[in-house]
């Protein structure tokens, strides 16, 4: 029998594949990533260990046995509860055309995953539901990595099973969402929304706070129970994130340093360094080296 395998963790956010994609992940990764949303389904289910997982302004306590279903278009993130270690879980996308597809058949499935699940991501699983979900995760990521003749069909088995579970215990959950928290996690995105679109503008804690008409320390408290991290943190973090992917894409130090938002070289080639451990362009040789490696040249 081939043991089973774990994945190496991958910062991709998008689909490659055009109906699901598995992961099997037990990796001690940052889980202080901002909010940010899909255009397919996510279930995440934990294997051991617990964290929170907030969904659309509401924080959700996972632990072992336990999962969440983000529907697409729903802003999230991970949370790790206490200090930062390895956590066993597994990670199933699922593009909503191939939900919709399986779900013709299953009215009652489709209307649950296809309506309203504000404030329903946690799926409130019994011992012997979650012990069914979690074989049916092992299931479809071995059939993922060994794919035969046949796994197309059985895949399409396997992932009906999973949705028909977690669409009668949806069902059981009541949103727990209330209007006041509901409208402060809108404005605190909305924030967000303009600190990521606009960054190559000087943005200031009280520009921010007089643009969208609340008190400054309301705004840095809200801000940072809403999104893990202070405005600023959040702005710093997404202009490197921005160059780092324009480092990968090939342009050149100062053109990623410029177009991301950071004032002087200097001073991003410091955060760069401190936060990635290396220099910009250590970086984008670590990256060629990788690259040429995935491509079989040595």
């Amino acid at each position: 029998m081939t043991p089973h395998t774990i994945n190496p963790f991958n910062y991709r956010q998008v689909m490659q594949k055009d109906d699901f994609e598995i992961f099997h992940y037990n990796n001690s990764a940052t889980f202080s990533c901002p909010p940010h949303q899909h255009d397919f389904f996510e279930l995440f289910y934990l294997v051991d260990d617990s964290l929170e997982y907030i969904v659309e302004g509401l924080r959700y306590s996972i632990t072992a046995g336990s999962a969440l279903l983000i529907a697409p278009g729903q802003i999230h993130r991970a949370d790790v509860c206490g200090s930062v270690r390895n956590l066993d879980r597994f990670i199933l996308w699922i593009n909503a055309d191939y939900v919709k597809k399986l779900t013709e058949t299953m009215p009652h499935v489709r209307f649950t995953l296809l309506g309203s699940m504000e404030g329903r991501n946690l799926i409130p699983l019994d011992s012997e539901t979650s012990l069914l979900i979690r074989q049916l995760l092992f299931a479809l990521h071995r059939e993922s990595g060994e794919p035969a003749i046949d796994s197309a069909l059985l895949n399409r088995f396997i992932i009906s099973q999973l949705l028909i579970y977690c669409g009668r215990r949806i069902v059981k959950a009541p949103s727990t969402l209330t209007p006041k928290a509901a409208l402060r996690y809108r404005e605190i995105i909305q924030v967000y929304e303009y600190i990521v679109t606009h960054l190559k503008e000087d943005m200031s804690i009280p520009d921010l706070a007089d643009r969208f008409f609340m008190d400054r320390n309301t705004l840095m408290r809200h801000f940072r129970h809403e999104v893990g991290m202070t405005p600023g943190e959040c702005i710093r973090w997404h202009r490197l994130e921005s160059a780092r992917v324009m480092l990968q894409g090939g342009a050149p130090a100062q053109e990623a340093c410029a177009e991301s938002g950071f004032s002087d070289y200097s001073s991003f080639y410091r955060a760069f360094k401190q936060s990635y451990g290396m220099s910009p362009r250590d970086y984008v040789s670590q990256h060629l080296n990788a690259s040429r490696d995935e491509n079989g040249i040595i």
